[in-house]
């Protein structure tokens, strides 16, 4: 209990040191602040420093890269302690099973990785888990359990379970490397025919849970494929984007940890651009529903001149797992939303990622529906969005358009006719949403929509300070929202306060 009351407390100060970078208001101070939330994610290892890795994304390219070290850093061990470990998770002396091993190796969050020599002349990966790393995992995802504070001051709770059942669940993977043992022989099946990708071979005879023996791949870093020729880095962009359509429409899999310190880039026997894909840890299986649903979007935005309903967009979304009542309030921006997310999907001619303005565009696209958006989707999709914000954010460094269409045709993504629009049944004159609008100085900082019957639950779903502050003016939530359900839930407005520069509004529409 002590050591996970000390890493939480360490956790701590991680969030501190955080929160400090993000106060940074001048230059000069930005990088001691970097360094130091740097160093305590090192400290930690584990689920923190694997969510600062994604830190390293925003840096590609850039000449001196604050969060580098996250990626790929000195091992903790020393490099006695480092082979000792190796010969006792081996069960003799390694001398007998490696040439060369040597005693300095690479760390990341959950292991690190020394380069060896067999006796049989293979140059290898020996990936050694961090001692005591398990447990710490563990405490880790206990700690996530704090999570469930509310959101933005928004009483109404998000449920995370979901998500930290995912993140357990795909952590717990990462932890046994005779489960990435068996990813890496099923990335070598069916990358086999992928031109220009090259994966390590594990050694089986010499795997265990804690331990991982693999062919060593050569190379730079990803961010040194950023000074090749345009036609090198057109090159590596397309394999990019041809890995993850195979993954997401015909392998059932994506390599859900694309930090960069998962990739090399070489060249081949005949000069060609080769990327090596690192680290099968992390391996997303997905369900039939992804590409079923993606297909799905791809027909509605492919339509003829008759535009789809707003029920088929949401019947869409739904088959990907969103949650229909979230999205219902949102349906007519939902076209938008589908034509910014699928843009490269939907073009024939080279796509630039540094045009695509994805964030910008999405949050245009969304409106005061944002929150919605992101409540509506699927912990199912966590990893998913992972790999491809790493995907946009590589592309954007390689700076070479290329054409998605046809890599998505080459991928076998299905193609569904739209479903048909579902009937739309309410009472008549009764309201479908519940809206709370909260806008200070003009700005909307809050805009959220459920379906009118959570009206009964209206105190629950208010900013944290309002219902105080509606009491003291003798108005209470909870008889506003009875009142409503009893008079049949008809479209009109609950309450509007005032406070100057910061007004609230809640009505049934």
């Amino acid at each position: 209990m002590r050591t996970g009351l000390k890493r939480w407390w360490a956790m701590g100060q991680v969030a501190r040191a955080s929160s400090r970078l993000r106060r940074v208001s001048r230059p000069q101070d930005a990088e001691p602040a970097r360094q130091e939330l740097t160093r305590r994610l090192l400290g930690l290892r584990g689920l923190p420093q694997k969510v600062g890795q994604v830190l390293t994304l925003a840096e590609l390219g850039a000449e001196t890269p604050g969060f580098g070290s996250l990626a790929e850093a000195p091992s903790p061990l020393a490099p006695e302690a480092a082979l000792a470990e190796v010969s006792r998770r081996l069960g003799r002396p390694w001398r007998e099973v490696f040439a060369a091993l040597e005693g300095v190796g690479i760390a990341a969050s959950l292991g690190q990785v020394h380069r060896g020599v067999l006796h049989d002349g293979r140059a290898v990966a020996v990936k050694l888990r961090h001692p005591g790393i398990a447990e710490a995992v563990r405490e880790d995802l206990r700690a996530l359990g704090w999570l469930a504070a509310p959101l933005g001051g928004w009483r109404g709770r998000l449920d995370l379970s979901a998500y930290r059942h995912e993140l357990a669940r795909m952590l717990q993977g990462e932890l046994d490397y005779r489960h990435e043992a068996q990813a890496l022989r099923d990335a070598g099946a069916r990358m086999a025919d992928v031109p220009g990708v090259i994966v390590p071979v594990p050694v089986d005879a010499l795997t265990r849970e804690d331990l991982l023996v693999m062919t060593w791949v050569d190379g730079a870093s990803l961010a040194e494929g950023w000074r090749w020729s345009e036609a090198d880095r057109r090159a590596l962009s397309t394999t990019l984007v041809r890995l993850f359509l195979q993954g997401c429409f015909t392998w059932g899999a994506l390599h859900a940890d694309p930090h960069p310190g998962n990739y090399r880039v070489a060249r081949g026997p005949e000069g060609a651009p080769v990327l090596g894909v690192l680290d099968f840890g992390c391996v997303k299986p997905l369900p039939p529903e992804l590409p079923a649903g993606l297909g799905r979007l791809l027909a509605l935005l492919r339509a003829p001149a008759t535009p789809p309903s707003p029920g088929q967009w949401v019947s869409a979304w739904v088959l990907l797992g969103f949650t229909p009542e979230l999205l219902e309030p949102m349906a007519e921006a939902l076209p938008a939303v589908s034509r910014v997310l699928l843009e490269p999907l939907l073009l024939d001619r080279p796509f630039h990622a540094r045009d695509w303005r994805l964030g910008a565009r999405l949050t245009e696209a969304l409106g005061p529906h944002r929150w919605n958006f992101r409540a509506a989707g699927p912990a199912s999709l966590l990893f998913v969005l992972r790999a491809f914000h790493g995907l946009v954010r590589h592309l954007d460094v390689l700076d070479a358009p290329i054409a998605w269409g046809p890599l998505l045709d080459e991928a076998r993504a299905p193609s569904l006719p739209p479903p048909p629009a579902p009937p739309e049944a309410r009472g008549e004159g009764r309201a479908r949403y519940l809206k709370v609008r909260v806008t200070e100085a003009g700005r909307t900082r809050v805009a959220l929509t459920f379906r009118a019957d959570v009206t009964a639950h209206l105190e629950d779903l208010l900013p944290e300070d309002l219902p105080r502050r509606l009491a003291a003016r003798g108005l209470q939530p909870a008889g506003i929202g009875a009142a409503a359900v009893a008079a049949g839930l008809r479209p009109s407005e609950l309450f509007h306060l005032d406070e100057g520069d910061r007004q609230v509004r809640v009505w049934l529409e």
